[in-house]
């Protein structure tokens, strides 16, 4: 078994323990006296609705909502419609703004449709050349290496680009320095245009700027910037002009940087100029890491978005969806602000937040200056299964429902639309999601378009809201998902599904891919640059991976050995890592399977990556975070992790998170 198969097994098998943890929430808690207190659900709304009411009264902007690629499609679409409709905010946003939002803009700007692969994932082992930008699968991924096996026994060569080794199937690896992987796109194409390799997948405009943009770089200048071996980026080069089926797959790595979408976007020019863009096996796609990363940026939780991805901007989008929630078009409310600037609004411009599902006291960018916000608030609403660093925040928290405790679906990174089923009830007096979301907008006097009799009655809503959209689910049903699964659109119900959504003429305006060239501008190398990412053993902020003892790992720096040395950093010793943005102290581990001049930190722990990461540098397009690149000074401190205390107590029933080095 792979490495990414004991990855996968191990969590699969040991998330039946978070089911019925001791730390499980099954009763409200309000905070009372500065302490949060077991209430009823009666108490809890009427807080609610006495905190909230007279806020949406004259002041609806001034409430937040806060979502989570964790939830399921009903629940997004939910979300978005109760934040809407039911509150009259246009601050909706959520965590998944931190996952794909760079990939997301760029395929749609280029083509008008974003589905993170645009074919079914059994087209991987079709592909000869895989190139994996940032993607570190066997760890993040894993379901997808059994896809990257196959085409390696068929004969692919598999290259992983990436600042890290990491474990996996590839023959080659380029270690580049984080935040080029524009650099090396744009070299791959110039080479394709001088070696003769270019026929465009169908017409497209933009062609003459995107080659103009990367008319001036030479294989020399790029390996320099890069941080890489002439001949293994000539190697690269060579391999991509010889394969008749190239697959460019993207993970976090390119995309969670300031020029994000800008770099996603010189990976669709490479793919799309040298003509396989569309091609089964080859391409583009990016790599969506959460449980409902596609279906969760589909359906409204979005700040731009409609359900069926419908804009809030089209005015023919506004006014369909008007129409089917029964509300003037002119009640719909507009844009609101991306992620990261709501919790940056937080005790400001925005009163009272509502989070569901996410822990961005965490897993934000500056989570120091974000926990800040949040304590800023005038009231905090958490909805949630288990004790999270933001639930420990919150003025009102409501315990919600798991995965194994609600009926829904969920859309994969290929748009296959799949039904979860429920195994068991929730405990004690938790509810289920749907349920305390219409609790919500009937406790301010607003539940007149949140009355479903049962969950079938909202997940038909759901699948009729998104008829005409991009993202189209009409076609289903939950007894059409009984029979098995389908790729998005499904327009009807004898609709077979639509393994290949992008072909010409493509969802644009114009019908033409609209293609778009990036400057190729090679960033400034700071002494030593902080990346960040997952390991296997742990998963997002860790509200319920951290707490599994089946599921080990510790919060530490990886670093190359002769950049510890340059640092007088020994193996095990604790490292005082500094930023413009804040600081933490974490263990040493050396390892050559980091670039040097690079520090690894893992963002599954409090006082671990986010610490240091920027809260304020944003893709200008997608609004993504950059949490792939910073510049940190590190230097040898004593003792091991003084920044590491336990979470505050939640009630004396609760157990804190276990701290790093206590020995649980």
């Amino acid at each position: 078994m792979s490495g990414g198969g004991r990855h996968c097994l191990q969590k699969g098998l040991s998330a039946l323990s978070d089911l019925r943890h001791p730390d499980r929430l099954t009763t409200p808690l309000l905070r009372i006296d500065g302490e949060l207190r077991e209430v009823s659900w009666e108490t809890a709304l009427a807080a609610f609705a006495a905190r909230v009411g007279p806020l949406l009264d004259t002041s609806p902007a001034r409430l937040g909502v806060f979502g989570s690629g964790a939830l399921t499609n009903e629940k997004s679409y939910l979300l978005g419609k109760l934040a809407r409709v039911g509150f009259g905010t246009p601050n909706i946003d959520y965590n998944g703004r931190f996952c794909m939002s760079s990939a997301a803009t760029a395929m749609n700007r280029s083509f008008g449709l974003d589905r993170g692969l645009g074919f079914p994932l059994a087209d991987v082992a079709k592909a000869d050349l895989i190139l994996l930008f940032g993607a570190n699968i066997a760890e993040t991924l894993p379901p997808l290496m059994q896809f990257l096996k196959a085409a390696k026994d068929r004969g692919a060569t598999i290259v992983n680009i990436d600042p890290r080794s990491t474990p996996g199937l590839s023959q080659l690896h380029l270690n580049l320095y984080p935040g080029t992987d524009h650099l090396l796109a744009g070299l791959l194409l110039k080479l394709m245009g001088e070696w003769g390799r270019l026929r465009p997948s169908a017409p497209a405009d933009g062609q003459s700027e995107v080659l103009d943009s990367v008319a001036h770089l030479t294989p020399e200048q790029v390996a320099a910037a890069c941080g890489l071996d002439l001949d293994d980026v000539l190697k690269v080069a060579r391999l991509y002009a010889q394969a008749q089926h190239p697959l460019i797959l993207s993970g976090r790595g390119p995309e969670q940087q300031t020029n994000g979408t800008d770099t996603v976007s010189a990976l669709i020019n490479l793919a799309f100029l040298s003509g396989h863009f569309g091609k089964p096996g080859g391409g583009y796609g990016t790599l969506t890491g959460q449980g409902n990363g596609q279906g969760g940026r589909e359906h409204g939780q979005k700040n731009d978005q409609l359900p069926g991805y419908r804009h809030l901007n089209s005015p023919a989008d506004r006014a369909h969806m008007a129409a089917f929630w029964g509300v003037p078009e002119s009640a719909l409310p507009g844009v609101g602000k991306s992620a990261q600037e709501l919790l940056l609004s937080c005790g400001d411009e925005i009163e009272a937040l509502v989070v569901i599902g996410s822990n961005p006291a965490v897993s934000a960018p500056g989570a120091a200056l974000v926990r800040e916000k949040l304590a800023a608030l005038d009231f905090l609403v958490v909805i949630d299964v288990l004790p999270s660093e933001t639930a420990l925040m919150a003025d009102l928290v409501l315990p919600g429902s798991m995965w194994a405790e609600e009926e829904g679906t969920t859309t994969n990174l290929e748009g296959r639309v799949q039904r979860r089923r429920r195994a068991m009830t929730v405990p004690g007096l938790a509810r289920e999601d749907w349920r305390i979301l219409c609790d919500l907008a009937r406790a301010v006097g607003r539940g007149e378009k949140f009355q479903y009799s049962d969950f079938a009655a909202l997940q038909q809503e759901f699948f009729a809201a998104t008829a005409g959209g991009k993202a189209d689910y009409s076609g289903l049903s939950a007894e059409r998902l009984d029979t098995g699964t389908f790729q998005w659109p499904v327009p009807h119900a004898q609709h077979s599904g639509t393994p290949h959504p992008y072909f010409a003429p493509y969802a644009t305006a114009s019908g033409r891919a609209q293609l778009h060239a990036v400057q190729m501008s090679v960033p400034e190398r700071a002494p030593l640059t902080l990346t960040t990412g997952r390991i296997g053993n742990q998963y997002q902020s860790g509200t319920q991976s951290r707490r599994n003892p089946a599921l080990r790992g510790t919060p530490e720096v990886q670093m190359h050995p002769e950049t510890a040395r340059q640092h007088g950093i020994s193996h095990g010793q604790s490292v005082h890592l500094s930023g413009p943005h804040g600081e933490t102290v974490l263990p040493a581990q050396l390892t050559p399977k980091v670039r040097p001049g690079v520090a690894f930190v893992a963002f599954h722990w409090p006082g671990s990556a986010n610490e240091l990461t920027s809260a304020h540098a944003l893709d200008p397009y997608s609004r993504m975070p950059a949490f792939k690149s910073g510049a940190v000074g590190a230097s040898v401190q004593q003792p091991v992790l003084p920044g590491h205390s336990p979470p505050l107590r939640l009630l004396s029933a609760l157990t804190p998170l276990p701290v790093p080095g206590d020995g649980r």
